[in-house]
């Protein structure tokens, strides 16, 4: 798809590619106008973006005219890859960045005008993907994202307030003592939907799928699913209401709106 992709990361990206998420397709990705830049090339510094840190990294825009924001960009091994599809970016993109395993990729698509602040952003193990969908913002978002191979998509026009975590897994194991078994869940792949509204201080952990559409509720505990055109609210969440989804104007829901939570 993109010079410089790992094939594990391709695989991964692939089976991202969902119409319920995002409108982008492997087509769509190979035609993008890219222009590909190394971690050291000087002209990264004019399109606000940092690198720290020795390993190889591979750095696409597709206007290299045009600055992303305010981007600091941490590796710690190589084959990794950072796309930014900024040729419509209006600079209000801020983010930092970490990638400690090899053969991963971030993506950030369609990012225009709107503003995103991920304050962190960590890909701890070898081969992840993380996708960000078209016009989705984000007033401040944490991430940290664990496991070999496994996937975090962020859907188009997702709107994610401040104080958010996304996290999916537990950080450290649990065991019973008696069996010496692990009893919590492994990492898991995460889904956000499009359109999807996340309130204020909640934290996503080991969340698979918050389908399109749905809303969640301001510091609320969310794992598993939440189904599309859902309202969920509470430590743990619970289901409020159904057949319900939300617009960006206080006046009501658009036409497009209607049409992505469909």
């Amino acid at each position: 798809m993109i010079p410089g992709l790992s094939s594990i990361a391709e695989q991964g990206l692939a089976a991202m590619l969902t119409p319920h998420a995002t409108s982008l397709t492997p087509q769509a990705l190979s035609a993008l106008p890219i222009v590909i830049f190394g971690q050291s090339d000087p002209e990264l510094a004019r399109l606000g973006i940092r690198v720290v840190g020795q390993a190889d990294l591979t750095v696409v825009v597709t206007d290299p005219d045009r600055p992303v924001g305010r981007v600091t960009i941490e590796v710690a091994r190589p084959g990794n890859l950072v796309l930014f599809d900024n040729s419509a970016a209006g600079g209000h993109f801020h983010a930092n960045l970490r990638i400690l395993g090899e053969d991963s990729a971030m993506l950030f698509h369609g990012l225009g005008d709107g503003y995103v602040a991920l304050h962190d952003v960590f890909l701890r193990s070898r081969g992840q993907v993380l996708l960000w969908g078209r016009g989705a913002t984000a007033v401040g978002l944490s991430i940290e994202h664990e496991g070999a191979g496994r996937t975090l998509l962020v859907g188009e026009d997702a709107l994610i307030s401040s104080g958010i975590w996304i996290r999916n897994h537990d950080m450290h194991a649990v065991h019973d003592l008696k069996s010496g078994q692990r009893i919590n869940r492994p990492p898991v792949d995460t889904v956000i939907e499009r359109h999807v509204w996340v309130g204020q201080n909640a934290l996503l952990l080991g969340c698979q799928l918050i389908g399109r559409g749905a809303i969640i509720g301001a510091a609320s505990l969310v794992k598993g699913v939440v189904e599309p055109r859902t309202a969920v609210g509470g430590a743990p969440a619970r289901v409020i209401r159904t057949h319900v989804s939300w617009g960006r104007d206080i006046e009501g829901m658009t036409e497009a709106e209607l049409r992505a939570v469909e």
